[in-house]
């Protein structure tokens, strides 16, 4: 019998704890002795006792799999090399129109509205479809030739959002910038990170290996744990 991470469950490895990501869920946890020891195992394919396996199953972080080759793979996500909030060039002297600070205004409520009434999977498998939709670029690839456009689109949101009475929120900010992004057909990612002690999860908006909405410092804080 072959077994593969649960879908919607991802981790990662954080200064020797595993960390998991549970969207379906909408939570986070981590294991702890003999289970997180043979989840270590499990994902360098080594043997693990019959019991063990058991008890990461009933435990609902492995599930069976038809496919051998199929296993729990801790996350790849690409670390972010710049910021588009610390390049002068992406707020000084720009200017916005008023149809877009209603623009936006408009999705931050509409999504601070959808964050309370459905659940995290529907709201990320939302925004993922959506985007898909609007643009050509599938995964966390950026073309050289958008990367002028996200600058200048990122530095739009960020000034109207000002204008929006709602605290800012990192997963409301991000996924309403994704939704943004990709109205004017521009691919960016969601990318969800965490830090074990204290535990603090926080999320940013990244294309390719540049941050959109927040500083090269504050995402290098954290160990990134699923991308969306």
């Amino acid at each position: 019998m072959h077994y593969r991470l649960r879908e919607n469950l991802s981790c990662c490895d954080v200064d020797g704890h595993l960390i998991f990501l549970d969207v379906a869920q909408d939570r986070y946890f981590k294991l702890t002795g003999t289970l997180e020891r043979a989840m270590r195992r499990f994902q360098v394919h080594e043997d693990i006792a019959p019991t063990l396996v058991e008890g990461l199953a009933a435990a609902q972080i492995l599930v069976e799999a038809p496919n051998p080759k199929t296993r729990a793979a801790r996350a790849s996500i690409l670390r972010p090399t710049c910021s588009a909030i610390e390049q002068p060039i992406t707020f000084a002297s720009q200017r916005i129109s008023m149809a877009i600070v209603v623009e936006v205004m408009a999705i931050v409520w509409s999504t601070r509205r959808h964050l309370k009434t459905r659940t995290l999977k529907t709201n990320l498998d939302e925004a993922s479809a959506y985007r898909n939709r609007k643009t050509c670029v599938r995964g966390d690839a950026t073309p050289a030739a958008d990367e002028g456009k996200l600058l200048q689109a990122s530095g739009q949101f960020a000034r109207a959002r000002r204008y929006a009475p709602i605290e800012p929120i990192c997963l409301l900010d991000s996924l309403s910038m994704l939704r943004f992004l990709s109205r004017r057909g521009l691919s960016a990612n969601i990318v969800f990170g965490v830090t074990p002690e204290p535990f603090a999860a926080h999320c940013w908006i990244q294309a390719g290996d540049m941050v959109l909405n927040e500083t090269l410092f504050d995402t290098h804080a954290y160990t990134p744990i699923r991308l969306v």
